[in-house]
């Protein structure tokens, strides 16, 4: 990301990318079982099973005015895992 902003930055564009963690969807209840998803509950620090429209926020957020001066960021949409 930070590569790509500051090589794409000159010309006005900005670019940030959204990581969401493990979301709750039909696909990912096909290889994830219950427990595996009650474990990554735990390592979180909000605690719930991530939706899409999580990560649909936080595009939406990247994507919006409000984050017109943001570029060459990583948008964390897990939960809190990634500060465990």
């Amino acid at each position: 990301m930070r590569t790509l902003a500051v090589t794409l930055g000159p010309a006005g564009i900005a670019v940030s990318a959204v990581a969401p963690g493990l979301t709750d969807t039909p696909a990912s209840r096909v290889v994830n079982t219950d427990e595996q998803f009650d474990a990554t509950v735990h390592r979180q620090a909000l605690k719930r099973r991530l939706t899409p429209d999580d990560t649909a926020a936080a595009v939406t957020y990247l994507a919006s005015d409000a984050a017109a001066a943001m570029t060459g960021q990583v948008l964390c949409a897990d939960g809190g895992l990634i500060m465990k």
